[in-house]
Protein backbone atom coordinates (compact mmCIF):
# COMPACT_ATOMS: atom_id res chain seq x y z
CA UNK A 1 0.00 0.00 0.00
CA UNK A 2 1.46 3.47 -0.92
CA UNK A 3 1.96 5.95 1.84
CA UNK A 4 1.86 9.30 2.52
CA UNK A 5 5.11 11.01 3.06
CA UNK A 6 5.77 13.41 5.10
CA UNK A 7 6.97 16.77 3.76
CA UNK A 8 8.67 19.88 5.18
CA UNK A 9 7.33 21.79 7.47
CA UNK A 10 5.87 18.68 9.59
CA UNK A 11 7.78 18.30 12.35
CA UNK A 12 6.91 14.46 12.77
CA UNK A 13 10.13 13.62 10.74
CA UNK A 14 12.09 15.15 13.86
CA UNK A 15 11.41 12.20 15.95
CA UNK A 16 13.74 9.98 17.00
CA UNK A 17 12.91 6.02 15.70
CA UNK A 18 12.44 3.16 18.41
CA UNK A 19 14.12 -0.24 17.95
CA UNK A 20 11.76 -3.03 16.73
CA UNK A 21 11.26 -5.28 19.35
CA UNK A 22 8.94 -7.71 17.54
CA UNK A 23 9.62 -8.94 14.08
CA UNK A 24 5.82 -10.14 12.83
CA UNK A 25 3.39 -9.72 10.11
CA UNK A 26 2.91 -6.14 11.02
CA UNK A 27 5.85 -5.14 10.50
CA UNK A 28 6.40 -7.16 7.15
CA UNK A 29 3.22 -4.99 6.37
CA UNK A 30 5.24 -1.91 7.33
CA UNK A 31 8.38 -3.10 5.27
CA UNK A 32 5.77 -3.90 1.90
CA UNK A 33 4.03 -0.74 2.38
CA UNK A 34 7.47 1.55 2.42
CA UNK A 35 8.65 -0.10 -0.57
CA UNK A 36 5.19 0.57 -2.43
CA UNK A 37 5.54 3.93 -1.45
CA UNK A 38 9.46 3.89 -2.43
CA UNK A 39 8.39 2.68 -5.69
CA UNK A 40 5.11 5.17 -6.11
CA UNK A 41 7.76 8.39 -5.62
CA UNK A 42 10.67 6.96 -7.81
CA UNK A 43 12.94 7.11 -4.29
CA UNK A 44 16.36 5.11 -4.08
CA UNK A 45 15.03 4.47 -0.33
CA UNK A 46 12.80 5.18 2.47
CA UNK A 47 12.96 5.28 6.38
CA UNK A 48 9.38 4.04 8.34
CA UNK A 49 9.50 7.55 9.89
CA UNK A 50 9.29 9.63 6.52
CA UNK A 51 5.67 7.71 6.07
CA UNK A 52 5.03 8.62 9.80
CA UNK A 53 6.01 5.51 11.50
CA UNK A 54 8.82 6.29 14.24
CA UNK A 55 10.61 2.71 13.88
CA UNK A 56 14.04 2.22 13.23
CA UNK A 57 13.22 0.98 9.94
CA UNK A 58 14.88 1.02 6.37
CA UNK A 59 14.42 0.14 3.16
CA UNK A 60 17.09 0.86 0.00
CA UNK A 61 17.96 0.15 -3.11
CA UNK A 62 21.27 -1.83 -3.38
CA UNK A 63 23.57 -1.43 -6.40
CA UNK A 64 21.25 -4.19 -8.25
CA UNK A 65 18.03 -2.23 -7.89
CA UNK A 66 16.85 -4.54 -4.81
CA UNK A 67 15.88 -3.09 -1.64
CA UNK A 68 17.51 -4.00 1.18
CA UNK A 69 15.91 -4.49 4.35
CA UNK A 70 17.69 -2.88 7.43
CA UNK A 71 16.11 -3.03 10.93
CA UNK A 72 17.62 -1.41 13.75
CA UNK A 73 20.60 -0.59 11.91
CA UNK A 74 23.79 0.48 13.72
CA UNK A 75 26.75 2.02 11.94
CA UNK A 76 29.95 0.44 13.26
CA UNK A 77 32.82 1.72 11.05
CA UNK A 78 33.09 4.45 8.60
CA UNK A 79 36.31 5.77 6.71
CA UNK A 80 36.89 8.61 4.38
CA UNK A 81 34.94 11.92 3.26
CA UNK A 82 33.29 12.74 -0.12
CA UNK A 83 30.86 15.13 -1.25
CA UNK A 84 27.60 14.48 -1.77
CA UNK A 85 24.55 16.22 -4.09
CA UNK A 86 21.62 14.83 -2.62
CA UNK A 87 17.85 15.24 -2.82
CA UNK A 88 15.17 14.65 -0.41
CA UNK A 89 11.12 13.48 -0.25
CA UNK A 90 11.11 15.72 2.88
CA UNK A 91 12.37 19.02 0.57
CA UNK A 92 10.46 18.48 -2.82
CA UNK A 93 12.87 20.38 -5.00
CA UNK A 94 15.80 21.06 -2.62
CA UNK A 95 19.76 19.92 -3.18
CA UNK A 96 22.53 20.47 -1.63
CA UNK A 97 25.51 19.19 -1.00
CA UNK A 98 26.19 16.97 2.42
CA UNK A 99 29.83 15.36 2.88
CA UNK A 100 29.24 11.48 3.70
CA UNK A 101 31.05 8.94 5.19
CA UNK A 102 32.69 7.06 1.88
CA UNK A 103 32.34 3.15 2.57
CA UNK A 104 31.03 2.25 6.00
CA UNK A 105 30.74 -0.78 8.05
CA UNK A 106 26.91 -1.81 9.52
CA UNK A 107 25.10 -4.38 11.38
CA UNK A 108 21.58 -4.72 11.29
CA UNK A 109 18.42 -7.17 11.53
CA UNK A 110 16.13 -8.66 8.94
CA UNK A 111 12.68 -8.77 9.05
CA UNK A 112 12.57 -11.66 11.14
CA UNK A 113 14.92 -10.78 13.85
CA UNK A 114 17.97 -12.44 12.30
CA UNK A 115 21.28 -9.72 12.51
CA UNK A 116 23.56 -9.41 9.55
CA UNK A 117 26.51 -7.33 8.86
CA UNK A 118 27.19 -5.11 5.70
CA UNK A 119 30.03 -3.12 4.16
CA UNK A 120 28.61 -0.12 1.87
CA UNK A 121 30.89 1.69 -0.59
CA UNK A 122 30.32 4.57 -3.17
CA UNK A 123 26.56 5.06 -4.27
CA UNK A 124 25.11 2.57 -1.56
CA UNK A 125 26.86 3.97 1.46
CA UNK A 126 25.67 7.47 0.76
CA UNK A 127 22.02 6.29 0.38
CA UNK A 128 22.37 4.26 3.56
CA UNK A 129 23.78 6.92 5.58
CA UNK A 130 20.32 9.47 4.04
CA UNK A 131 18.29 7.09 5.48
CA UNK A 132 19.81 6.70 8.57
CA UNK A 133 19.25 10.58 8.84
CA UNK A 134 15.91 10.04 9.44
CA UNK A 135 16.10 7.03 12.32
CA UNK A 136 17.71 9.72 14.77
CA UNK A 137 15.74 12.70 13.71
CA UNK A 138 15.72 14.47 10.16
CA UNK A 139 16.64 15.04 7.18
CA UNK A 140 20.07 16.47 5.53
CA UNK A 141 19.54 19.53 6.84
CA UNK A 142 20.54 18.29 10.29
CA UNK A 143 24.15 18.08 8.82
CA UNK A 144 23.80 21.84 7.65
CA UNK A 145 25.32 24.76 9.82
CA UNK A 146 22.89 27.21 11.94
CA UNK A 147 23.72 29.58 8.50
CA UNK A 148 22.54 27.40 5.75
CA UNK A 149 19.19 25.74 7.57
CA UNK A 150 18.39 29.65 8.27
CA UNK A 151 19.36 30.31 4.11
CA UNK A 152 17.34 27.13 3.79
CA UNK A 153 14.27 28.06 5.56
CA UNK A 154 14.03 31.54 3.54
CA UNK A 155 14.35 29.79 0.40
CA UNK A 156 11.23 27.43 1.27
CA UNK A 157 9.42 30.53 2.75
CA UNK A 158 10.08 32.87 -0.60
CA UNK A 159 8.09 29.26 -2.16
CA UNK A 160 5.44 30.17 -0.30
CA UNK A 161 6.27 27.05 2.57
CA UNK A 162 6.97 28.41 5.87
CA UNK A 163 8.60 26.62 8.52
CA UNK A 164 11.56 26.35 10.41
CA UNK A 165 14.66 23.45 11.43
CA UNK A 166 15.95 23.07 15.12
CA UNK A 167 19.39 24.47 15.13
CA UNK A 168 20.11 21.47 17.45
CA UNK A 169 19.69 17.82 16.57
CA UNK A 170 16.54 16.69 18.13
CA UNK A 171 16.23 14.36 21.07
CA UNK A 172 12.79 11.76 21.85
CA UNK A 173 11.90 13.01 25.81
CA UNK A 174 12.08 9.74 26.30
CA UNK A 175 15.49 9.61 26.41
CA UNK A 176 15.11 12.34 29.13
CA UNK A 177 13.46 9.79 31.33
CA UNK A 178 15.88 6.92 30.47
CA UNK A 179 18.92 9.10 31.11
CA UNK A 180 17.91 10.46 34.29
CA UNK A 181 16.84 6.66 35.35
CA UNK A 182 20.31 5.85 34.55
CA UNK A 183 22.17 8.27 36.70
CA UNK A 184 20.17 7.22 39.33
CA UNK A 185 20.94 3.71 38.76
CA UNK A 186 24.51 4.68 38.46
CA UNK A 187 24.45 6.46 42.11
CA UNK A 188 22.58 3.19 43.20
CA UNK A 189 25.35 1.16 42.27
CA UNK A 190 28.56 3.24 43.69
CA UNK A 191 26.72 3.14 47.38
CA UNK A 192 27.12 -0.91 47.36
CA UNK A 193 31.04 -0.03 47.28
CA UNK A 194 30.58 2.38 50.94
CA UNK A 195 31.19 -1.31 53.18
CA UNK A 196 34.94 -1.69 51.59
CA UNK A 197 35.47 2.04 53.46
CA UNK A 198 35.45 2.71 57.23
CA UNK A 199 32.73 4.90 56.89
CA UNK A 200 30.57 5.82 60.38
CA UNK A 201 27.36 4.32 60.87
CA UNK A 202 25.37 7.78 60.76
CA UNK A 203 27.00 7.82 56.71
CA UNK A 204 25.98 4.30 56.03
CA UNK A 205 22.41 5.01 56.78
CA UNK A 206 22.28 8.29 54.54
CA UNK A 207 23.51 6.24 51.73
CA UNK A 208 20.70 3.38 52.64
CA UNK A 209 18.03 6.38 52.87
CA UNK A 210 18.93 7.69 49.40
CA UNK A 211 18.79 4.37 47.86
CA UNK A 212 15.03 4.18 49.11
CA UNK A 213 14.17 7.33 47.93
CA UNK A 214 16.02 6.80 44.31
CA UNK A 215 13.71 3.59 44.28
CA UNK A 216 10.69 5.06 44.84
CA UNK A 217 11.70 8.34 42.23
CA UNK A 218 12.95 5.10 39.33
CA UNK A 219 9.51 3.25 39.93
CA UNK A 220 7.92 6.92 39.27
CA UNK A 221 10.01 8.10 36.76
CA UNK A 222 9.60 4.51 35.30
CA UNK A 223 5.92 4.78 34.73
CA UNK A 224 6.31 8.38 33.55
CA UNK A 225 8.78 6.80 30.78
CA UNK A 226 6.25 4.51 29.63
CA UNK A 227 3.17 7.11 29.73
CA UNK A 228 5.73 9.81 27.40
CA UNK A 229 6.45 6.98 25.25
CA UNK A 230 2.92 6.15 24.47
CA UNK A 231 1.81 9.87 24.44
CA UNK A 232 4.64 10.97 21.74
CA UNK A 233 3.84 7.83 19.59
CA UNK A 234 -0.04 9.11 19.64
CA UNK A 235 1.24 12.40 18.28
CA UNK A 236 2.42 10.69 14.93
CA UNK A 237 0.46 7.58 14.36
CA UNK A 238 -1.55 4.94 16.10
CA UNK A 239 0.50 3.23 18.48
CA UNK A 240 1.87 -0.43 16.66
CA UNK A 241 2.02 -3.75 18.62
CA UNK A 242 5.76 -2.82 17.94
CA UNK A 243 6.17 0.44 19.51
CA UNK A 244 4.30 -0.53 22.96
CA UNK A 245 6.71 -3.80 22.80
CA UNK A 246 9.39 -1.54 22.32
CA UNK A 247 8.52 0.57 25.15
CA UNK A 248 7.36 -2.15 27.43
CA UNK A 249 10.94 -3.85 26.89
CA UNK A 250 12.75 -0.69 28.05
CA UNK A 251 10.55 -0.08 31.15
CA UNK A 252 10.98 -3.73 32.48
CA UNK A 253 14.52 -3.61 32.00
CA UNK A 254 14.82 -0.44 34.30
CA UNK A 255 12.14 -1.89 36.84
CA UNK A 256 14.59 -5.23 36.76
CA UNK A 257 17.60 -2.61 37.15
CA UNK A 258 15.81 -0.92 39.76
CA UNK A 259 14.61 -3.80 41.92
CA UNK A 260 18.35 -5.70 41.66
CA UNK A 261 19.70 -2.25 43.17
CA UNK A 262 17.63 -2.10 45.85
CA UNK A 263 17.55 -5.55 46.65
CA UNK A 264 21.57 -5.45 46.61
CA UNK A 265 21.15 -2.31 48.92
CA UNK A 266 19.00 -3.82 51.24
CA UNK A 267 21.25 -6.68 52.02
CA UNK A 268 24.52 -5.79 51.43
CA UNK A 269 24.13 -1.89 53.59
CA UNK A 270 21.11 -2.78 55.28
CA UNK A 271 22.86 -5.37 58.03
CA UNK A 272 25.50 -2.79 59.14
CA UNK A 273 22.46 -0.29 60.34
Amino acid sequence: MVRDIVVYPDSRIDLVSSDVRVFDDALHDLIEDMKDTAKANNADGLAAIQIAYPLAVVVVKDDEGNFLELINPRIIKKKGWVPSLETTLYLPDVQRTIHRYESISLIYQDRDGNQHALQAEGALSRRIQRKFDYIFGGSFATKMNAKERKNLEKELAYSGVVGSFDSNAPVSGREYFKSMMTKLLVLEFLTLFTPLFSFEQSTLQMFYTFNVYATVALILLNIGYFAYAKYEASRVVSCTGCQVVSFMSVSLKFLALTLAMFGASYYILKPLL
